[in-house]
């Protein structure tokens, strides 16, 4: 089966940020997290991707369709949630899905409001008067309400309440539920990843630092808590990163066979967070 997304060679120069020769694929079913810190790009790649931008160089097809020759028949399967919301704020939300519906094949209008009232979402508010969570809200639910196979999402949990936040986790993992459609979406928020992406995406520096699977990122690392002169003692080039404490002194490592027979009182596996923040401390993002 084909990708959904297809990245090859992107470049990308926007001021002082460039997005150096950025190649990913996006699978079908798979909830793909892109991640870095805040400033990186992560928001100028989605946007390139969606010619929004024009890049510097590389090939984006989406559905086996080119962007840069079928860009209709592309954003036709696409489902947007982004950052910058680009829709009209002095019409309501049913008249945008109205208005922008028609750019698409297959806009459902019945499912739109079916999906606003699943969101709690007031459909005949202008938008220009809902809050930054509702207006999330409203993106999402136009983006589910016609046919789209891939959903492009900037920091989709962004002003969103702990519960609609919840919800929208359930629903991007309804979306890939039954192996025809796949989701991407950038966030600062790592712990939304977690148990829910099964690819990981890492931009740092303008490159992409990590292309895996999420549960292979994660199941390479281990964080070893002991005494000082536990922590102090290990050697080795699979050692990234010493932390001490005032009660705790631990040890970021790569987890090898040669790690394994540390003799260390606890061992955790690490969140996406913590992988992410051991690697930068430790100036080892390819280890």
């Amino acid at each position: 089966m084909e990708p959904l997304l297809e990245v090859s060679g992107l470049e990308k120069r926007l001021g002082t940020l460039h997005l150096n020769q950025i190649s990913f694929r996006v699978e079908p079913g798979h909830i793909a997290g892109l991640v870095g810190v805040n400033g990186v790009g992560k928001t100028t790649l989605l946007h390139t991707i969606l010619n929004l931008y024009d890049k510097n160089g590389g090939q984006v097809t989406v559905c086996g369709y080119d962007m840069d020759t079928q860009e209709r028949e592309a954003k036709d399967r696409l489902g947007l949630v982004l950052d910058e919301m680009m829709y009209e704020k002095g019409l309501s939300g049913l008249e945008n899905a109205r208005l922008y519906g028609r750019l698409y094949h297959h806009f459902n209008e019945s499912l739109f409001l079916e999906l606003c009232e699943r969101f709690e979402l007031p459909p005949n508010r202008k938008l220009g008067l809902l809050s930054t969570g509702f207006k999330m809200r409203f993106q999402f639910a136009f983006a589910l309400s016609h046919n789209a196979r891939l959903f492009l999402m900037d920091e989709p949990a962004s002003g969103l309440d702990p519960l609609f936040r919840k919800n929208l986790i359930h629903c991007m993992q309804d979306i890939v539920e039954d192996g025809t459609r796949s989701v991407l979406f950038s966030t600062h928020i790592t712990e939304d990843l977690d148990g829910t992406a099964s690819q990981i995406l890492w931009l740092h520096d303008g490159e992409m630092k990590k292309n895996t699977s999420y549960d292979e990122l994660i199941m390479s690392y281990r964080l070893l808590y002991g005494t000082r002169q536990q922590v102090e003692a290990a050697e080795g080039e699979d050692i990234i990163y010493r932390e001490h404490g005032e009660s705790r002194h631990l040890l970021f490592v790569r987890w090898t066979p040669r790690t394994q027979r540390l003799p260390f009182a606890e061992c955790r596996i690490p969140t996406l967070e913590d992988v992410m923040y051991y690697l930068m401390k430790g100036g080892k993002l390819d280890a």
